[in-house]
């Protein structure tokens, strides 16, 4: 078998969470499904994969997609759904076969309501002309967002805290004032009692603050026994070490790891334990070979994997595949609740229910596209494939 062209999609979704899908086609009739980065030509891809084996994964992963990062990853998805096809297997099974038939997983709230870029910066333009907090960003809104996913059926959610407000002393410092760790605080008490004990609660701190005020925040959410805190500092690879102080004197369990590309990264992080658990973004880390190398390590030292995933379902039905293998593994992120279109361009549709994802049993990926679905959220007259 060989490869003989590669597509792509337009851009689909919204904001910086949006999508390009990527189509492999082979001699034998066989096509796989992937990922690809928005607006990035696949010229040099094809001329390094067409006419290539497309079942000798390892071969192209080390020759030409590591390179690539996120996007090698999304293309080595497609490659996966090829050998199975081929096949007549799941990629689970490829990977050794499943531990469980369904996939946890935990949804990114955002705030008081769901993300977008631009009511983000809006926001942050306003507060700062007005002194006004917005609405959303009322702990009465982050309570209201909090029990409406809850109802939905996820027993794990996440929120971000460190969200616009009028209370920084100085818009360059990292430091955190006490009116503003007074909100953090609320906000966080406040989803706690409204969802009780028995809902898994994390909240995300986006590397914003300096070391001494993360770990204040660390410290005084201690009781509301957090599923974890989030990049409490920023995340330059230097902070390995003020991670692990942070980690040392707090009870608090710390997460981080979404934008560090490659086993050997990760690694440096675990042994220095600078966290408790990681979130490598499977596309980003490496895709399939390389999110099972870091799940292993993190086993090695006691420690689970709660994949971070901001990527079309395409790529989270690759994620479910691969997280159903993967001993300790405690959830996939939902990221996109507010864009549904991503629930509805699958042949399965609505792919997560009452917080899990099954681990479809088709050959490759389990899954097809609907064209039709799609082709009716472009413009008019614009290909689906090019």
């Amino acid at each position: 078998m060989r490869i003989t062209n590669i597509e792509v999609t337009p851009s689909l979704g919204r904001e910086n969470r949006n999508w390009t899908l990527l189509r492999i086609q082979t001699d034998e009739g066989i096509t796989g499904l992937g990922e690809w980065r928005a607006g990035a030509s696949v010229d040099g891809l094809r001329r390094a994969l067409v006419g290539k084996d497309p079942t000798n994964i390892n071969q192209l992963h080390h020759d030409h997609l590591w390179r690539m990062q996120g996007m090698g990853a999304g293309v080595e998805i497609a490659l996966w759904d090829i050998k199975g096809k081929a096949l007549g297997v799941p990629m689970h099974a490829l990977l050794g076969g499943k531990l469980r038939d369904r996939i946890r997983m935990y949804c990114d709230c955002h705030s008081g309501a769901f993300w977008t870029a631009e009511d983000y910066d809006r926001r942050w333009r306003e507060v700062r002309e007005t002194g006004v907090l917005d609405a959303v960003y009322e702990p009465a809104a982050f309570v209201e967002q909090a029990k409406r996913v809850v109802a939905e059926g996820f027993d794990a959610i996440k929120f971000d805290v460190d969200v616009a407000n009028p209370w920084k002393t100085d818009v360059y410092d990292r430091s955190i004032s006490r009116r503003e760790h007074e909100h953090i605080v609320t906000i966080v008490e406040d989803v706690r009692e409204a969802i009780g004990p028995y809902v898994d609660l994390a909240i995300d701190l986006h590397g914003s603050f300096n070391l001494p005020d993360a770990l204040r925040i660390c410290k005084d959410v201690e009781h509301l026994d957090l599923l974890w805190l989030e990049d409490p500092v920023r995340w330059e690879w230097g902070n390995v070490d003020a991670l692990a102080k942070i980690c040392m004197q707090t009870e608090t369990p710390i997460c981080t790891g979404e934008i560090l590309h490659g086993a050997k990264l990760h690694r440096a992080l675990i042994e220095a334990q600078a966290c408790d658990l990681l979130e490598p973004d499977i596309p980003w880390s490496g895709g399939a070979i390389e999110i099972r190398r870091i799940a292993e390590l993190a086993e090695m030292h006691h420690m689970s994997i709660a994949p971070h995933n901001m990527a079309s379902p395409i790529t989270a039905v690759a994620a479910a595949h691969i997280c159903s293998t993967i001993p300790n593994f405690l959830a996939l992120e939902y990221h996109s609740g507010n864009i549904p279109l991503w629930g509805k361009m699958l042949d399965v549709k609505d792919p997560i229910q009452r917080g899990y994802m099954a681990v479809p049993d088709g050959p490759g990926l389990g899954v097809e596209l609907d064209e039709d679905e799609i082709a009716a959220h472009l413009p008019d007259g614009a290909p689906l494939w090019s």
